[in-house]
């Protein structure tokens, strides 16, 4: 759902042909809305934010002592900063939208390879203008996030980082890093205590021009869980999975495969959607008719999460997982799981709270 506004990805969920029945959920969203926001996007968005910071911190020492073990801190905290933002990558509602911050902190899927041939561009010319966050704010955004710290880091050359000579391979890192904790800072500070988005957010109301009814904030906010299922299906393990045919694998279009992250930003992109369904509570809006419902999903996030996490606990590449019979089924296995879950939540569940079933709420992608 590319918009950079709020409200134009409101509109787009509201008008996108989403009709309720005449059913008042119970108890009232807004006690919902108040869980999601202190439960998941606040402390979402400031982990997140948080492991950027650290993220700084190691590369401010590699570049100024350069060595193998600093190296391997700066990688392991990337990898930590992979799994943060995976975890809150699929809330598409708020100040991320805004000023192209969800493409600038991770620009994918890029199926020209933009962002690396501009990387590489700028590692070989040694381009000036990519060593300050504020000029590289002003570029592609192909080349302003976690893309292009996983070829800076991991790519061709990255052991280069070891030593004093690959300096300006490493105050590229650094503003790249300089500018995720812009961002981050930015998106957490839109989230405030005193900012009108929350008032707003946890109020549905005639006069909101966010959320009009409890219903349509429902249907909203279980559009982000279906629209991230059906994200981590399509374009994350279908970008590298092929449905049938294993000769049309292609592993290296997974994301971040430089740096080995892939199964983990679908495990904590998995992982983040469960405890978005789980601290929300928007389950409480549909116990009185299905008590059970709740637990059954946790159960299929359960089976989904420990499949991905298994994977990846394999720290093998990608393109290994896909070549073996055996992981190449657990793969296949994983993208059945996560229809699973969909199918849940997007007929039970929708039929549960009184919400037309079968709508595709990820169709405004």
């Amino acid at each position: 759902m590319r918009r950079a506004l709020f409200i134009c990805l409101l509109a787009i969920c509201a008008a996108g042909g989403v009709q309720a029945r005449e059913v008042s959920p119970a108890p009232p969203v807004t006690e919902v809305l108040k869980a999601t926001l202190v439960g998941y996007v606040r402390p979402g968005y400031s982990g997140f934010e948080d492991a950027v910071v650290a993220l700084q911190g190691s590369l401010e020492t590699l570049c100024a002592a350069p060595s193998q073990a600093g190296l391997q801190h700066v990688r392991s905290r990337f990898r930590s900063v992979v799994a943060r933002w995976a975890g809150v990558e699929w809330w598409r509602i708020g100040p991320v939208m805004a000023d192209n911050r969800l493409e600038r902190v991770l620009f994918f899927p890029d199926r020209k390879g933009t962002g690396r041939k501009q990387v590489i561009a700028a590692l070989s010319d040694r381009d000036q203008s990519v060593l300050s966050a504020s000029s590289l704010s002003g570029k592609s955004v192909a080349m302003q996030g976690l893309g292009a710290l996983d070829y800076i880091l991991f790519g061709k050359g990255s052991e280069a980082l070891t030593s004093p000579d690959a300096l300006h391979r490493c105050g590229f890192a650094r503003a790249v890093s300089a500018n995720l904790a812009g961002l981050a800072g930015e998106i957490v500070a839109g989230w405030g205590e005193d900012t009108r988005l929350t008032d707003l957010f946890v109020e549905p109301g005639s006069e909101n021009p966010l959320f009009r009814t409890d219903r349509e904030a429902l249907t909203i906010l279980l559009g982000q869980m279906i629209h991230g299922l059906e994200a981590l299906r399509d374009t994350r393990l279908g970008a590298f999975l092929d449905g049938e045919d294993p000769a049309r694998d292609r592993p290296r279009s997974a994301p971040l495969w430089r740096s080995g992250t892939s199964l983990l930003s679908i495990a904590e992109g998995l992982d983040g959607l469960e405890r978005l369904f789980t601290r929300s509570g928007i389950e409480r809006v549909v116990e009185a008719g299905n008590p059970k419902l709740g637990d059954m999903i946790r159960f299929e996030f359960a089976q989904a999460i420990n499949t991905a996490r298994a994977l990846d606990e394999l720290q093998r590449p990608v393109e290994q997982l896909l070549q073996e019979p055996e992981t190449r089924a657990r793969l296949v296995y994983l993208r059945y799981a996560i229809k699973t879950i969909i199918t849940r939540l997007d007929t039970e569940f929708a039929a549960a709270a009184g919400l037309t079933v079968g709508f595709s709420f990820g169709d405004g992608d």
